[in-house]
């Protein structure tokens, strides 16, 4: 006579079923494992259309941001550039670095997913109740930050009218937003859902920026909050990216406002 043991065990991406069988008559054992890989998560509808991007997509990009890095390390090294002026770029060495990014991440997918790369980073027109949204959003995300900002720091970082339009107000946001909530955020939220995405990428986005205080951190990580939030909300990168840059020309009209800079004021 068979006696049949089943035990079910659950892993992190896997399940196994336990399988052990005795004759009773000989005392032999026998004993049998089935493992089942568990379905990929599904990515909520806002996000489906960045399913192909990966974890290696970031990777390859972070790498070439590196590469750029160690080229003008060596243009340093070779007197070919001043490191005075990497410290303090002239608004053509910024334009040609963020140039550089976003051609880099657009390469990069291009040939990893073939076309329709914008679509794949999430670049669609969001509804009318979305653009209320990041109207308001942006304001506010300023309006918070700056007051925040006036009272908790003393030095003062003055934005240029060039700065704002082709940095602050174009390129950064562009780039940012197509990298963490256009690339970045459909991926971790593939494997943990939308909350801890959102989550995730807010704190990435807020470390990589050069800060001086905790207060700054944690003002980056309510606005990429929120960046994100209104990425999955809407499904389109384009929101963000506007919210982006409504966040930042605010910023440069309360920089207006305190008196030709008298606060602390910081954009991207």
């Amino acid at each position: 006579m068979k006696t049949n043991t089943k035990r079910v065990v659950d892993l992190p991406s896997r399940s196994a079923t336990f399988t052990a069988e005795t004759e009773e008559a000989s005392g032999s054992e026998r004993a049998k494992v089935v493992f089942e890989k568990r379905p990929r998560p599904r990515l909520p509808s806002a996000l489906e259309g960045s399913a192909a991007l990966g974890y290696a997509d970031i990777g390859y990009f972070f790498v070439s941001a590196f590469f750029l890095a160690i080229m003008f390390r060596i243009g340093v090294h070779l007197h070919v550039l001043n490191q005075t002026r990497l410290d303090n770029p002239t608004l053509p060495l910024q334009l040609a670095i963020s140039l550089s990014l976003i051609g880099s991440l657009y390469a990069i997918i291009r040939l990893r997913h073939g076309r329709g790369v914008w679509m794949r980073l999430g670049w669609s027109w969001p509804a009318r109740i979305h653009l209320v949204a990041v109207l308001v959003g942006g304001i506010g995300l300023g309006i918070g930050v700056d007051i925040v900002a006036h009272a908790t720091t003393r030095t003062t970082h003055v934005i240029h009218l060039w700065n704002l339009i082709l940095l602050d107000g174009l390129l950064g946001p562009l780039i940012e937003e197509s990298l963490f909530r256009g690339c970045l955020l459909p991926v971790v939220a593939r494997m943990t859902g939308p909350t801890i995405g959102v989550a995730a990428t807010a704190v990435l986005f807020a470390t990589l920026h050069p800060i001086t205080t905790f207060v700054q951190w944690l003002c980056f990580l309510a606005t990429g909050t929120v960046f994100g939030w209104i990425r999955v909300k809407s499904g389109s990168t384009a929101a963000s990216t506007l919210m982006h840059a409504i966040y930042n020309a605010t910023l440069f009209c309360c920089q207006v406002l305190w008196a030709a800079g008298a606060g602390p004021h910081w954009s991207r």
